[in-house]
């Protein structure tokens, strides 16, 4: 990820709480600095751990309705894992994910063109409003230390 795209999503950000009603506090701009600055995908855990040094007040339980409240804002996107563990992105541009089912690495990727809307079987009354690809498999570092057989 580029520092000046980096920049940019942390520039705008204190407007775009005061367009959705929310204060800009130090827990929020902290909470969005780490997500905004990494492609690592956290999880709310990863998060804390990452600000609770320059914020040593901040509880866990914090972090976690922060970035409840950034999901229902849409300022970041919640990326599902199989042990349904809560991660994190803050690149909202069009794009999907590879989720290495060994070491549980997530990594973006954009695919040529755009995504096909899903065909529902007719009669389905189910409205698409996104679609998120997920592509489950082994990453190169798993897949170059277990080789399959």
């Amino acid at each position: 990820m580029e520092r000046e795209e980096i920049t940019h999503r942390i520039a705008r950000f204190p407007e775009q709480c005061r367009r959705a009603g929310l204060k800009v506090t130090h827990q929020r701009m902290a909470v969005y600095g780490m997500l905004a600055a990494t492609d690592t995908h956290p999880t709310p855990e990863d998060v804390y751990m990452a600000i609770r040094g320059p914020l040593p007040s901040i509880s866990l339980g914090t972090v976690y309705k922060i970035l409840d409240q950034f999901q229902q804002h849409g300022f970041l996107r919640r990326v599902s894992t199989e042990g349904h563990v809560a991660r994190y992105d803050a690149n909202l541009t069009a794009h999907h994910h590879l989720i290495c089912e060994d070491c549980g690495k997530i990594q973006d990727v954009e695919l040529p063109g755009p995504v096909q809307e899903p065909q529902l079987p007719a009669g389905t009354r189910f409205r698409v409003s996104h679609c998120d690809i997920l592509f489950h498999g082994r990453c190169g570092a798993c897949a170059a230390a277990r080789p399959t057989a």
